[in-house]
């Protein structure tokens, strides 16, 4: 008897190695088996065309070619070369990381050979990729939807020192003369003659009425302030360590490390100045807290580790010799502070105007003039400033309460001459319009940035009176205050001043006539080495 054929159902029922799908399984399992075929046949595309019950049976599949995405990959990597190749549109200065980027190296067959040309083409290709801010923006818009994220490390900062007390040695030789301590500098930097004081002799502590000395050769002692005390956090408040930059709520604070090497070349400097201007200028010194020293209680700053600002204020003061006149703010700004005046900015690094004219009181006070009334000068608003904090930290609660830059025009002009680090000169503005500058740019409202050299004459005095502000950024805000009591304001720079000018401090001040030298700096200028380092090129 012959074998019936299959029917077409059950050719398609059946796999073709002879492997019944049925077999071998329970009752339930067969249920199970069958709904599953059913199912999966009435969801086959098409129920005429065969299909596979298992993988050995389903056909091969032609693998699609992957010449199309390889090229396309290519063309897009070509044109992104293609349009990094492009000079003009390759910027030369981050608004959002407010800084000039890197420079183009200049070509010379000795860079090609040593290969410092193709380091810095490195540098440069890397620093200037066009779409720059638009890429960072992108990038923290992004970063936004992380939802719940670690804390970011902004930078680092390391263990300061012990602060010595009044009378304990320097890192400086204690045996030196005054007149031939040296501060410690590479060879490279220090003129021939270079020597500078190193001794803390004992300060006078005699003050007049007002705060002025009694005369050249006695230092100004801050008279002690009682109940100065920070307040204490609120129990809802937001702490956040990042690093060199501590958030509290909405504002940030910088960490400052003690650096006693740096902190004794620092005075070492200025009185080594001193010496050198004996007879023509006299030199003061205002060594300026950060906002960690006078916002943020004693306790979270010891639990953060930062060093205490006036311990190290009045150490660097012990130091500094008596033809140095010391102009202490510390406690000034802290009383003004408690009262509620708006000293610090909560996004950036740098004090207020107002922050720069409580010191510039107490340095009219030394100096012997009578301080001109805030009310007289002029007042410019520019709102929706973001610093340097909110640049590195990218606080929501910062971007949600940006500072305002309060600008005080003097009354006499507004005229600044300008020597920029390309040799330009310009006629700028002391307080310029901010209104349209990026939110990150409003500080450069105040004698236009930083310039190696400047310098503002008063058209309503002829009496040859002088003054020379040396400084780095934290001056900027404080040269506008002097302009009615002198008839040359001349600021420099010296980060910047080797670049348009080879002249040491004395020789400039002697060209000059320059009557006070006024040294002007945060206190985290004097734990830097470069920044030290600089400045005592410039003085020589």
């Amino acid at each position: 008897m012959s074998t019936p054929s299959p029917s077409p159902a059950q050719k398609n029922s059946q796999p073709s190695g002879g492997r019944p799908p049925h077999r071998g399984l329970s009752a339930p399992a067969r249920l199970l088996r069958r709904i599953q075929i059913r199912l999966y046949v009435f969801c086959h595309k098409s129920r005429r065309e065969p299909y596979p019950l298992y993988a050995d049976q389903a056909p091969p599949r032609k693998p699609r070619g992957t010449a199309p995405r390889i090229l396309s990959f290519l063309a897009a990597l070509a044109l992104m070369t293609c349009l990094a190749m492009l000079f003009p549109l390759r910027p030369s200065h981050s608004d959002a990381e407010m800084r000039d980027l890197a420079q183009f190296p200049d070509f010379s067959l000795s860079s090609v050979a040593d290969g410092s040309f193709f380091d810095g083409l490195t540098v440069w290709f890397a620093d200037t990729f066009p779409l720059r801010d638009l890429f960072l923006s992108l990038q923290a818009q992004v970063e936004k939807l992380y939802g719940a994220k670690t804390v970011t490390i902004v930078g680092s900062v390391s263990q300061g020192d012990e602060i010595p007390t009044f009378g304990q040695e320097t890192t400086l030789d204690p045996d030196a003369a005054h007149q031939n301590q040296t501060p410690t500098l590479p060879e490279s930097d220090v003129s021939p003659d270079g020597q500078a004081d190193a001794t803390a002799p004992e300060q006078d502590a005699g003050m007049q009425e007002g705060g002025q000395t009694e005369g050249q050769g006695e230092t100004g002692t801050e008279q002690p302030e009682e109940d100065l005390e920070i307040p204490a956090l609120d129990e809802d408040a937001v702490v956040e360590q990042l690093s060199t930059v501590l958030v509290i709520d909405n504002a940030a604070y910088e960490y400052y490390n003690f650096v006693q090497a740096q902190a004794d070349n620092y005075t070492a400097t200025l009185n080594r100045a001193a010496d050198q201007l004996e007879g023509i200028s006299t030199v003061y010194s205002i060594i300026v807290p950060n906002s960690m020293g006078i916002c943020v209680p004693d306790s979270v700053r010891e639990q953060a580790g930062s060093s205490d600002q006036k311990a190290a204020i009045d150490y660097m003061n012990s130091c500094l010799a008596g033809d140095v006149v010391q102009i202490p703010v510390y406690d000034v700004l802290l009383r003004h502070y408690l009262e509620g005046e708006y000293l610090y900015f909560r996004s950036d690094h740098h004090w207020t105007a107002l922050g720069a004219y409580r010191a510039y009181e107490q340095f009219a006070a030394a100096a012997g003039f009578t301080p001109t009334p805030l009310d007289t000068y002029t007042e410019h608003t520019y709102e929706g400033f973001l610093g340097t904090f909110y640049n590195s930290t990218k606080s929501e609660a910062m971007a949600n309460t940006p500072d305002t830059v309060y600008a005080y025009e003097a009354p006499s002009t507004n005229n600044i001459h300008i020597t920029t680090r390309e040799l330009s000169d310009w006629l700028y503005l002391v307080v310029a319009n901010v209104d349209n500058s990026a939110a990150g740019n409003k500080y450069g409202t105040f004698i236009g940035g930083d310039n190696p050299y400047s310098y503002i004459e008063n058209p309503n005095l002829s009496d040859g009176s002088a003054v020379m502000v040396v400084k780095e950024s934290y001056g900027n805000a404080f040269v506008p205050f002097l302009i009615e009591n002198y008839q040359y304001v001349y600021v420099v720079d010296y980060r910047y001043i080797s670049d348009v000018d080879s002249r040491h401090l004395a020789e400039l001040c002697s060209d000059l006539n320059v009557k006070d030298v006024l040294f002007l700096n945060t206190i985290s200028t004097t734990r830097s080495e470069k920044l030290v380092n600089l400045l005592t090129s410039f003085v020589g």
